[in-house]
């Protein structure tokens, strides 16, 4: 019996033992803390564009009517598209509407739904046409409505402010009078028919 174990022992010790010794592995692991967390790179998006616009630079304070048609005043005099609706300055400028505490910015970025009423009444070629026709209107100087329906901004926009208020409280009363207004809307306007 011993010769039998002898040889087992020497047939499992032959060549064959290396072929399958070949796929054992053998390997002893540390670990002490924690692994760092692999690092990958994260694309940063381009910063959201400024809000503010191009400086528009208005040397002096223009001067401001307001065209009865319009209801609120446009700048005369100037390159630029201004307006003065409810103690705010509104600035139309390549399709782009900004506003602003002052005639002179600083400008801001706003919605064309955000903007006042008044100014939106009008599609912006009429009321450009008013703002001119006024204009021309005011030049001529034989008009006493004019006395009243202008200013600067350094020289009177609590004025003008009082002036557009006194308007607004007028056109209301005759609106109610003609039977148009009335129907729990201050200003007396139907906003669904224009």
């Amino acid at each position: 019996m011993k010769r039998i174990l002898f040889c087992l022992a020497l047939v499992a010790s032959l060549p064959a033992s290396h072929a399958f010794a070949s796929n054992v592995d053998f390997n002893i692991g540390i670990n002490i803390g924690n692994r760092p967390p692999a690092v990958v790179p994260v694309p940063v998006p381009p910063p959201p564009p400024v809000a503010y616009a191009p400086p528009v630079v208005i040397e002096e304070p223009p001067l401001f009517i307001e065209p009865p048609e319009l209801g609120f005043h446009v700048a005369v005099g100037i390159p630029y598209d201004v307006f003065y609706v409810g103690a705010n300055y509104y600035l139309c400028k390549g399709n782009v509407w900004y506003s602003a505490p002052h005639y002179n910015g600083p400008w801001v970025v706003t919605r064309y739904k955000t903007l006042p009423w008044k100014l939106r009444r009008y599609p912006f070629e009429k009321v450009r046409y008013y703002r001119d026709a006024g204009y021309r209107h005011y030049r001529g100087g034989h008009d006493p409505y004019w006395k009243i329906h202008h200013f600067r901004p350094q020289h009177g926009w609590k004025e003008a402010r009082r002036v557009e208020r006194k308007w607004e409280k007028e056109q209301w009363k005759h609106e109610r009078k003609d039977g148009r207004g009335g129907h729990g809307d201050r200003g007396g306007h139907d906003h669904g028919r224009y």
